[in-house]
């Protein structure tokens, strides 16, 4: 038996250069899917001589020529015949294995009948010839391919840095994304496919241009907002509807400052400040209309003035026919026109009535008492009036007749909402009493004197002051200490409130003067110097103050306690004892009365709104007007402003 483990083999490979024509034959049928098998042609010795009959053979591919791994599964061939050492046999390794690095065949041989295979040494290259398999994937093609042979979509890097022309000839070309270039050469684009911005030169005659002076003919619609940024030459003829040249913007804060040709819609509960501009030209407009319940305030700049005809605040008083009373307490309709006040002179206390803005008073108390405060109805028709150690009385008909209610007591002061149906009224000892038409409902005890009550108008939000305690406020029902800095135990001595409650003010005797805009949650100080405050009053909507101070005269704010001046004129001399003040919802109206029992002037001084013609020019200067009012003010030069057309009351400082 043939032993091929005792024979002396040696294999060697084809002469590769006389069958390369047959492996390109096989990789042109490769390239149009014949498989990845090829041909391998060897001789084989057998003890010297050329081997004859039948072997098996066994191959493998390796990564190199000693101590490589395979890179493939091994192949067997069977039975393969060798004549006169020549053999030749198929191997297929199948996709994937020659893809470019040298590779080492392994060939193993042994007879036919054997199954112990003698591996040859040395491992044998895999020349070039083999690799055209690796052209089924288009790794290494030279020549020309065919076109119908590529399949599959081809990289971008395959057209990196291509320069040469290409000529695309089908009309149906599409590109999609996006080119860069000069496209220079490119023509018949259709103008619905641009973008971007055309030179004028690129442009049809009848085209409108961007530095160009245009002449529009036809009727022309801009939906769009337009801007007209030339502020002082552009010209408009013809009719205009809408808004006109003045657009309006919504102001939901408390402040803004103004633009020229712009309006303002004010909307803010609060009172809302609009400061002019800082320059403007002749004809330059600003608009103002107030929503909003606090009214508004126009600010000026340094040098700039309103010029028109305005309403001033609390700066002329006159001496009433009151006599030398001590009196306590002063109150108003809502009007001003009708008024009552209360003396409590020991022999000839009454109640006394006036139906000409305090002009003339006669009394109508049904006894001499110490009579200690007032308060009034809107229309003036429901009044009270209470007596310290004594009772509350109440008339239907301007103080005509009067009828008493309630239980004695040392009754310090009185409130009523404007129709009269709900009253407060406080004690010395710190009591809070509620009546409704006359009839208590409940009420509070304080630690301290009650000096001063106020109520909004319908009644249902209040506010006390107590000596040496707290301010206290009403709502929903029940009585609760206020909070804030206003809050603080003091000797609170004077309150007012607004027609809705929100707004507050309250003074200290031997301190200082508060406000309030939100029912007394917090407090702020204002600009009125520390005097011995005794009254106190509001109108109805806050803005306008009137105060009192004992030998220290009469103060006015016309906003919302940010500024006050001392009234100055001989008939409100600051040496009084003033002791009680009252204003109408608007304002217009004002009344303080002299406690005489301290001496100096006597009496009841009344003050009505005057006429101004300009307010104070600079900062220190401005416009007020309440909710409901509206003006469009025009510059007309030197830093002065006209009102051209107005609605409401316009006050003025």
């Amino acid at each position: 038996m043939y032993n091929c483990n005792n024979a002396k083999m040696n294999l060697k490979s084809a002469c590769f250069s006389c069958i390369s024509g047959i492996f390109l034959v096989l990789m042109a049928q490769l390239a149009i899917g014949q498989g990845t098998a090829f041909l391998y042609q060897g001789q084989l010795d057998n003890g010297g001589a050329a081997a004859n009959g039948g072997y098996n053979f066994k191959f493998t591919l390796y990564s190199a020529q000693t101590n490589g791994a395979p890179v493939s599964g091994s192949l067997t061939n069977y039975n393969v015949a060798v004549n006169n050492g020549l053999f030749t046999t198929t191997l297929d390794f199948g996709q994937g294995i020659f893809t470019g690095p040298n590779l080492w065949l392994q060939i193993g041989v042994c007879t036919n009948n054997e199954t112990n295979f003698t591996f040859l040494q040395p491992l044998q290259p895999v020349l070039p010839t083999p690799y055209a398999i690796f052209a089924n994937s288009a790794s290494n093609l030279v020549g020309q391919l065919a076109a119908a042979q590529l399949t599959g979509t081809l990289p971008a890097s395959a057209f990196a840095g291509y320069t040469n022309t290409v000529a695309l000839t089908n009309g149906a070309n599409l590109f999609a994304g996006e080119f860069t270039g000069n496209g220079a050469g490119v023509t018949n684009v259709s103008v619905t496919n641009l973008v971007g911005v055309l030179a004028d030169s690129q442009l049809p005659a009848n085209t409108a241009y961007l530095n160009s002076n245009q002449t529009f003919t036809a009727n022309n619609t801009f939906n769009g907002a337009n801007t007209f940024t030339n502020l002082y030459q552009n010209s408009f003829s013809g009719s205009f509807f809408g808004n006109g040249l003045v657009g309006w913007i919504v102001v939901p804060g408390t402040s803004t400052n103004a633009s020229i040709d712009t309006g303002y819609l004010l909307t803010n509960s609060q009172s809302v400040t609009v400061t002019l501009p800082t320059t403007a030209h002749v004809g330059d407009i600003v608009r103002i209309a107030c929503a909003g319940a606090g009214g508004w305030q126009l600010a000026q700049m340094t040098g700039q003035s309103v010029i028109g005809n305005f309403l001033s605040y609390g700066q002329t008083w006159y001496q009433s026919q009151a006599a030398a009373e001590d009196w306590t307490s002063i109150a108003s309709s809502s009007d001003g026109a009708k008024m009552v006040a209360t003396s409590s002179a020991v022999s000839s206390g009454n109640v006394w009535v006036s139906a000409n803005s305090g002009q003339t008073w006669t009394s109508t108390g049904p006894n001499s008492a110490l009579w200690q405060a007032a308060a009034s109805s809107a229309d003036g028709t429901k009044l009270f009036a209470a007596v310290h150690s004594g009772f509350i009385y109440y008339s239907t008909n301007s103080g005509s007749s009067w009828t008493s209610f309630g239980v004695g007591a040392n009754w310090t002061s009185l409130a009523c909402s404007s129709d009269g149906a709900r009253l407060v009224a406080g004690t010395s000892n710190g009591g809070l009493s509620n009546f409704v038409n006359q009839v208590y409902i409940g009420g509070a005890s304080a630690p301290n004197p009650v000096t001063a009550l106020a109520s909004s108008a319908s009644g249902s939000n209040l506010i006390a002051a107590t000596f040496g305690g707290s301010l206290y406020t009403y709502a929903s029902g029940h009585w609760a200490s206020a909070g804030g800095t206003g809050g603080s135990s003091a000797k609170w001595n004077a309150v007012g409130s607004s027609a809705d409650g929100s707004r507050l003010a309250a003074a200290v005797s031997n301190g200082l003067v508060y406000v309030s805009s939100n029912f007394g949650s917090s407090w702020t100080t204002t600009a009125a110097p520390s005097l011995s405050w005794v009254s106190l009053a509001s109108s109805s909507d806050g803005s306008k103050l009137v105060a009192a101070a004992a030998k220290g005269g009469l103060y006015t704010s016309s906003n919302w306690g940010a500024a006050w001046m001392l009234q100055t004129n001989q008939n409100a001399s600051a040496g009084a004892s003033w002791s009680a003040v009252t204003s109408s919802s608007s304002g217009s109206v004002l009344a303080a009365a002299i406690n005489n029992t301290l001496g100096g002037p006597y009496g009841i001084f009344t003050c009505q709104a005057a006429t101004q013609t300009q307010t104070t020019a600079g900062t220190g200067g401005y416009l007020l007007g309440a909710q409901g009012s509206a003006a469009e003010l025009q510059c007309v030069g030197n830093n002065e402003w006209m009102p051209v057309s107005s609605s409401g009351t316009l006050w003025a400082q």
